[in-house]
């Protein structure tokens, strides 16, 4: 069975997200990466997968601009069970897609894509496990300007069937310093 820390990461960034009026009207798509601005508290269930131990998950993420204001910088913790990441969130112009990178101490650096529209960010990507390709999709909702809910799902037949892993409630306590 594989580890659930690859899927963590993303949920990391991606499940701390709130929304502010401005940033998700925002015409500008790189502007649109201002949702994740802000202090998150999250709290949901890991389910029992081949993929993944069935546990609760629970824990803050710091979310801020860089300097440059070209990436999205959410440092986030858990204490249940205890792990922190890193993610970065940008915008690349010229291709028109959206670039998530996480940062794990236990693990190698990964990339999502993520696409966006409306309410609803989608990050997947590829993993290889043991000779076997999988998909993996995280779905973020924005159900308001401060809540949004997140499902981790992975697909080994190439996304005909899903399996959830995930599902994450975000709640926006502060804004970004």
């Amino acid at each position: 069975m594989r580890s659930a820390a690859p899927f963590l990461s993303i949920l990391a960034l991606l499940a701390m997200a709130g929304a502010t009026p401005d940033a998700s009207r925002s015409s500008n798509p790189a502007g649109k990466l201002g949702l994740w601005a802000g202090r998150w508290s999250y709290a949901g269930q890991i389910y029992g997968t081949a993929y993944s131990r069935a546990h609760s998950d629970s824990g803050t993420a710091d979310c801020n601009w860089s300097p440059n204001r070209g990436y999205m910088v959410c440092d986030y913790f858990s204490t249940d069970p205890p792990h922190d990441t890193l993610s970065i969130l940008s915008y690349n112009p010229a291709a028109k897609t959206y670039t998530h990178v996480s940062v794990d101490k236990n693990s190698a650096p990964s990339r999502d894509t993520v696409t966006q529209s409306g309410d609803t960010w989608i990050a997947s990507s590829e993993i290889h496990d043991g000779g076997k390709l999988l998909v993996q999709r995280t779905i973020f909702v924005f159900l308001s300007p401060d809540k949004q809910e997140t499902t981790v799902e992975i697909s080994a037949d190439n996304g005909r069937d899903w399996t959830k892993m995930i599902q994450v409630t975000a709640v926006r306590v502060a804004n970004a310093a």
